[in-house]
């Protein structure tokens, strides 16, 4: 089953990375103040990159590699997706199916 890894941006200019079945779904509950503990005390402005995946494992295991990254790190993933998955593909056996 597909699962998504998204990445939202937050009024303070950070970025929140999660993952969900239905991810525009999931956006709306962050929006609404109904998601995570982050995105209730840092509101959500918008979508910045979306990967969908062929796994809930490999998008919680692309998740937990993202929440590690400094900044820097997450806005050059959200610039420069194709660098992303190429590295994350040469380095681990995982595959992402698409981003948009």
């Amino acid at each position: 089953m597909v699962y998504y890894l998204y990445m939202l941006r937050c009024e303070n200019g950070s970025i929140y990375t999660g993952t969900a079945k239905d991810y525009l779904k999931r956006y709306e509950e962050h929006l609404n103040g109904k998601g995570a503990k982050y995105t209730k005390a840092h509101k959500v402005i918008k979508i910045e990159r979306v990967f969908l995946c062929d796994s809930r494992s490999i998008a919680c295991s692309l998740e937990s590699e993202i929440k590690k990254y400094i900044k820097k790190k997450k806005e050059a993933v959200i610039s420069n997706p194709d660098e992303f998955i190429k590295d994350i593909e040469n380095n681990t056996e995982i595959k992402i199916v698409k981003i948009f």
